[in-house]
């Protein structure tokens, strides 16, 4: 009963992403995971690719040899993308996606023309603010020596 449901999910799944075409994905779970990688380019990558030949796209985007996966996902604590597996059914010129969002894995859909210019750390704050009652100032903060000031903490 439980596997019905599942296979019901998963088609629906199927049917709602988008299909990148002329090509074969050979590990669909890495596909269809929800993670989208790090924007390495904001624009589509242009690559000659043989019939016939397996390649690794980098998912996550923090491959040195983009668009390609040299294997830096794997480190402890980086991501929890794969690359996606796939063949192409003709040789040729394919625009590969740098930006990482596509619905068309591995292929450009254009969806780096919604990624912003500007780096999400742009606006990041650098303060973290507790009150000094917090379970963080009581547990660990206090112990390193930290004193609430102006907000946060400040040795």
């Amino acid at each position: 009963r439980m596997a019905s449901r599942l296979a019901a999910r998963s088609t629906v799944l199927l049917q709602a992403r988008a299909k990148a075409t002329g090509i074969t994905i050979k590990n669909p779970s890495a596909d269809f995971l929800p993670y989208k990688g790090v924007d390495d380019t904001k624009t589509k990558v242009r690559v000659e690719l043989q019939a016939g030949k397996t390649y690794a796209w980098c998912a996550c985007g923090l491959s040195k040899t983009q668009p390609f996966c040299d294997g830096t996902h794997s480190l402890p604590g980086i991501t929890n993308t794969r690359p996606v597996l796939f063949e192409v059914e003709k040789t040729g010129a394919y625009s590969m996606c740098g930006c990482k969002q596509t619905d068309s894995r591995p292929l450009c859909d254009g969806s780096h023309k919604d990624v912003p210019k500007r780096p999400r750390s742009v606006d990041a704050s650098e303060k973290v603010v507790f009150v000094e009652d917090s379970p963080v100032y009581d547990g660990v903060a206090h112990k390193l020596g930290y004193k609430v000031k102006n907000g946060g903490f400040q040795k």
